[in-house]
């Protein structure tokens, strides 16, 4: 398990869209309990981060399941999000909360609409498989990028990403044509080892009319509300065959951003 490390956000380029909320923890000396990362991000999330329930012991006969109790309806209907103390992954997830809300909601409240719908009126057991909008959400979820595109480039930019031509989206967001945002939680985890392995992360496409914001946080506002937008549309994500990706690497990402920084070369706004 990789160390807690208060500064994690300034070793990568990527990290720019958590910058704002991850700061609220520098200096930390140790672990933040999920109390405090409940008190530093709630107001901002939207919803409360409390300590992941311990699972029941397994039983020889199985119960109904009771879909209250399901990690999607208890932040959709109750509002909170379960959270394991001390572990990257969900404090990441907490802090994707924090910077993408809207989105974040949309992709809950869809993910428990399909899971109840799955499961009817008296269920006995979860489905064994999960559907293929079940997938795409969790793609979605975990190891996604967000790609902001002014409209009259989304042709260019989608025939780039089908031929896995990153030069050619390299050259877009040179021009202020794109903008990468990493919203996977999983995938700002997989940025914390000092030997990182190669990741292709999964491209959500988000047509918005031009130019883009040159201001940081202007860019994360634009990216959650079309985001959520997107995500409320029937039948998006449902496909995970037809996603596209991008490498995880900040010369492809962050080099030609049109986004202002800061004289040491850090993104800023």
């Amino acid at each position: 398990m990789i160390a807690w490390d208060s500064r994690f956000f300034r070793k990568s380029s990527l990290y720019w869209p958590l910058q704002d909320v991850a700061a609220r923890f520098e200096g930390a000396l140790e672990w933040p309990a999920v109390e405090a990362v409940d008190e530093a991000l709630s107001e901002a999330a939207g919803v409360r981060f409390r300590l992941q329930p311990p699972r029941p012991r397994r039983r020889r006969r199985r119960r109904p399941v009771d879909p209250s109790s399901l990690y999607d309806a208890r932040i959709h209907v109750e509002g909170w999000v379960p959270t394991r103390p001390s572990n990257w992954h969900d404090f990441m997830n907490a802090l994707v909360w924090a910077t993408f809300p809207a989105g974040k909601r949309a992709l809950h409240a869809r993910q428990h609409r399909t899971v109840a719908a799955r499961l009817g009126d008296a269920p006995k057991a979860l489905p064994d498989r999960r559907t293929r909008e079940q997938d795409g959400l969790a793609m979605l979820d975990e190891g996604s990028l967000l790609l902001l595109a002014v409209e009259g480039r989304v042709s260019a930019i989608t025939a780039a990403l089908e031929a896995r031509d990153t030069s050619a989206v390299q050259n877009e967001m040179a021009e202020g044509s794109a903008l990468a945002l990493v919203f996977g939680h999983a995938l700002y985890e997989s940025l914390l080892p000092e030997e990182r392995r190669s990741i292709w992360a999964m491209v959500a496409l988000l047509p918005c009319p031009g130019p883009l914001p040159t201001e940081r946080r202007a860019c994360i506002r634009l990216a959650d509300a079309r985001l959520a937008e997107l995500i409320t549309t029937p039948g998006t994500f449902s496909q995970p065959e037809t996603f596209r990706s991008l490498p995880l690497d900040e010369r492809v990402l962050c080099g030609g951003s049109v986004l202002r920084r800061e004289p040491g070369g850090e993104l800023f706004g």
